[in-house]
Formats: structure tokens, C-alpha cells, sequence
């Protein structure tokens, strides 16, 4: 697994991005009394500053993909390595890998890309042999997905972070079977200590204080493995 270092940096950059950092703006424009919308606001901060992070790179393109008409995610294509990477939280993807392994099918993005990963490594989850006409919209959806780069990618890769004291406290890369299940991972949790301890020199200059309690978290947590 050699996945991109550039985009692994641009990953713990934009999921480095919590509610306390959006939550300023939000109450300043929308409402300081009702938080609805918060979470999406979250994520929708998240794939600017993603889409910014990219957008003079010619071999590193962010596609917005749409999911029905109300909500859409960011994925990472480098165009070179022909891999695409995708963001979400370790909670949310423990809760796909268990979906998946009880169904062998799901309507969730994740499935339909990880048909472009390897064959499943589970004799379990390899039991399950999806009809046709599964394997078939399962195709189409990754190919919309994957808009004008279908037939364009090799692999797949998550990157999945942990949340601690509104922080961001850990972080692995993955890569899954076409059965969502873990063939290998990485812990990328230093990269988030690097990412906060540079935030901290940028804005304090050579003599930093000491970091914030909400901060101590990380620290805590960066050895946790995926």
C-alpha cells in the first residue's frame, strides 16, 4: 500500500476541520439558538477547503459527486496513480464494514467504488455472490460516481479519523476488498500532530504556548491503531 503522501496531507488537513471551527460562522449567519444543519455545514467546509487545496494541481482532481439531490461528498482522484480516495469518520466506516459483511449488499457509495478494489479476502464475506442485476447496478453507480474518470481507476482508499473534545484524534488509511473488508491499513495519527503543531508555530510565530486542553486529545490517542 503506497498511497499518496500529498493527498494524505491534504486529508488530514481538511478532516483536521470540526464543528468548533465552523460554529463561528454558522451562528454569525444562520442561527445561534438552533444548530440543525451544523454536521453538513461541517462537511461542506470540509470540501472547500479540499477543493482549494487541489485546485492548480493538474494531476489531482476533486469530483463532487451529488447523492440524491440534498447532499454530496468530495472524492480524490490522482489522475496519475488512477486511485481515488474518500473521507469519513472511523465510526462511520465500522458502521459500513458491519452492513456489509451482514448483507453483502449496500447502496452506499463505498460499496459501489470498492468493485474497483481486490476481489474479498473473507471466505464469509466471498459467500456472498450478488445476482446480475446487482453486480450490474452496482457498476453503473460507481461509473456515475466516478463521472468522466470511470474506467479510469484502479484502487480505492479511505481515510477514516477518530473525534475526540470536538478534535480530531486519530486517523488510518485503508484499503479495502470489494467486500468492504480491511486488507491493509495505515496509522496516519502523527500527521495530525505534525498538522497541529504547524498550525500552532504559523499563528504563534517561533515561541508557541501551550497547546489548548481541547488539543490534548491528540496526543493521547495518535498511537490508537485502526
Amino acid at each position: 500500500m503506497k498511497p499518496n503522501p500529498l493527498i494524505l496531507h491534504a486529508s488530514v488537513e481538511t478532516m483536521a476541520i470540526t464543528a468548533r471551527d465552523v460554529r463561528p460562522d454558522f451562528e454569525a449567519s444562520i442561527a445561534s439558538v438552533n444548530h440543525d444543519g451544523l454536521p453538513q455545514a461541517v462537511w461542506a467546509r470540509r470540501g472547500q477547503m479540499v477543493t482549494d487545496l487541489f485546485i492548480e494541481n493538474d494531476t489531482i482532481k476533486i469530483r463532487h459527486v451529488h447523492r440524491g439531490g440534498i447532499w454530496q461528498f468530495e472524492a480524490i482522484i490522482d489522475v496519475e496513480q488512477r486511485e481515488v480516495y474518500l473521507l469519513m469518520t472511523h465510526d462511520n466506516l465500522k458502521t459500513l464494514q458491519k452492513r456489509f459483511k451482514a448483507h453483502g449488499y449496500c447502496h452506499h457509495y463505498l460499496f459501489s467504488l470498492l468493485l474497483l478494489n481486490p476481489e474479498s479476502i473473507s471466505v464469509q464475506q466471498s459467500l456472498f455472490q450478488l445476482d446480475e442485476d446487482e453486480t450490474k447496478a452496482r457498476q453503473k453507480d460507481c461509473d456515475n460516481i466516478l463521472g468522466e474518470f470511470a474506467g479510469q481507476i484502479d484502487r480505492v482508499y479511505v481515510a477514516a479519523f477518530d473525534y475526540a473534545a470536538q478534535a480530531a484524534a486519530g486517523g488510518a488509511i485503508y484499503l479495502l476488498d470489494q467486500n468492504g473488508a480491511t486488507i491493509e491499513s495505515k496509522d496516519i495519527s502523527d500527521m495530525l500532530l505534525d498538522q497541529e503543531e504547524t498550525s500552532e508555530k504559523d499563528s504563534l510565530g517561533t515561541d508557541p504556548v501551550k497547546r489548548h486542553s481541547e488539543s490534548t486529545p491528540l496526543v493521547k490517542l495518535k498511537t490508537k491503531k485502526a
